[in-house]
């Protein structure tokens, strides 16, 4: 029984291989856009989450109205309690002052560089980065306009105080860091007598969730300080990324449907040619059940087929997009397999459901009648 039943359902399928092509090929081209949203919002977020580590800091603490004009150091604590620390990866603390180099005014600004180089990777060093309290960090624009060489010792100024520093290295950043000159955190407390206090404080937060939700998590934890978000540029990207998930979702549902349309088609175009046959087999005795499997088989084939081509098309589309955006692949989704399985197996069962109702309740006289 066994054997006539594979020979019937091969023979079925090898009769009618245009139809049952374009069957798969429907399915497949749906099940691939599925597959592609799939795999993208699962790699999308880790790339995301990469590129933002490059572009450094994304949320900024500063005094908040109203409050003292100083953020106090003792209060950096507050970004190790939980709920916040998880969402972090790292923070660096600043103090600026106008100072008096040479005659001029420069920004010096105190700062850990041990943190600064995580939270800001991009930074561009030539020569070597601060040792100790006595070395400087100086924007090629200061060192251009005071003719500084690395090596030199530069005197700075404030008020009645004054502090030697030595030349270790000289910052390339594009940006507004060019114009300063970076001690040890501790060198321009000292320098200043602002001990303890802090102007502001770089925060690089995690990008795999809300950011927005961060920064709420930090007005509540340090009410003293006014949270702001950088880099919208970055957030922007990531909105945009997420409007080509949803773009590609609906896209796969219009096609999914049409599909399910072809599928319907084939199974019912099957079932008027072979009515005959169907008739035959219960009038030897086939029951309504064992009609409507073998039917039921056929529209499995098509859908463990279009899902299995669905898929390897669905992850040539993802990674297509993450190159033509990121420059990079992405890791291929331990759930887009079993997806596009499912969903072309789904809609290929689904569509015939009705057709096969109809053929197992064939009626038999009525059909070898020729009525």
């Amino acid at each position: 029984m066994k054997s006539m039943f594979w020979r019937i359902l091969s023979g079925s399928l090898s009769r009618r291989k245009g139809r049952i092509a374009a069957s798969v090929g429907a399915i497949a081209l749906g099940v691939s856009l599925v597959v592609a949203s799939v795999s993208l919002h699962q790699g999308i977020r880790g790339k995301v989450a990469e590129e933002l580590k490059n572009y450094g800091a994304n949320l900024v603490l500063l005094p908040a109205n109203g409050t003292a004009p100083f953020l106090k150091e003792k209060d950096i604590g507050n970004l190790a309690v939980q709920g916040v620390k998880d969402r972090l990866i790292a923070h660096a603390p600043f103090l600026y002052q106008v100072v008096k180099i040479q005659g001029r005014d420069v920004v010096l600004a105190g700062t850990r560089f041990a943190a600064v180089k995580t939270v800001s990777p991009w930074w561009q060093v030539e020569g070597s980065w601060p040792e100790g309290k006595e070395a400087a960090l100086v924007g090629l624009n200061v060192a251009s306009k005071l003719g500084l060489r690395r090596g030199d010792r530069i005197s700075a100024a404030y008020k009645a105080s004054r502090m030697t520093f030595t030349v270790s290295g000289f910052l390339r950043t594009g940006g507004p860091e060019e114009h300063q000159i970076f001690v040890d955190l501790e060198a321009s407390q000292l320098l200043t007598g602002r001990h303890g206090l802090l102007s502001a404080v770089l925060v690089s937060a995690r990008a795999e969730g809300a950011l927005d939700e961060t920064a709420a998590f930090l007005r509540r934890t340090w009410p003293e300080a006014d949270v702001r978000t950088l880099w919208q540029v970055a957030r922007a990207e990531e909105a945009l990324l997420s409007r080509i998930e949803v773009f590609l979702m609906s896209v796969s549902v219009i096609i999914l449907f049409a599909s399910g349309l072809g599928v319907f088609a084939t199974m019912t175009t099957a079932a008027l040619e072979r009515k005959v046959e169907v008739a035959l087999m219960r009038a030897l005795g086939a029951g309504e059940n064992r009609i409507a499997f073998i039917f039921a088989c056929e529209a499995l084939a098509i859908g463990l087929v279009g899902g299995m081509a669905g898929f390897a098309l669905g992850f040539l589309f993802a990674e297509a997009i993450s190159l033509s955006v990121f420059g990079s692949f992405i890791f291929p989704s331990l759930i887009s397999a079993p997806t596009g399985l499912a969903v072309g197996i789904g809609v290929a069962l689904f569509s015939s459901l009705s057709v096969v109702r109809k053929v197992a309740r064939t009626a038999t006289a009525a059909v070898l009648k020729g009525e």
